[in-house]
């Protein structure tokens, strides 16, 4: 087992929003396999954190199964490019 490390910037409140809500989905529509990770393992299936740095937040998301990992990256980069193309 090893961490996937996931880096995302949010640049603005608008992207915040998106994040959070994108998150919730996300984290919800994987209750099922979250129990059984934790049923299985010492360690837990996601930890969320945040960097605050000087031009911009960026939200880490540290998972222990790569297929999850990738599947967020994947949701998060169509939500934020829907972001993009409604401004």
């Amino acid at each position: 087992m090893c961490d996937v490390v996931v880096e995302l910037p949010v640049r603005d409140a608008e992207e915040a929003q998106l994040f959070g809500d994108y998150l919730s989905r996300f984290l919800h529509g994987r209750d099922l396999e979250a129990e059984l990770w934790a049923a299985n393992s010492d360690a837990p299936y996601v930890m969320i954190h945040s960097d605050p740095r000087s031009d911009l937040e960026m939200k880490v998301i540290t998972f222990q199964e790569r297929r999850a990992a990738a599947a967020f990256s994947a949701g998060w980069a169509m939500a934020r490019t829907a972001l993009n193309r409604k401004a």
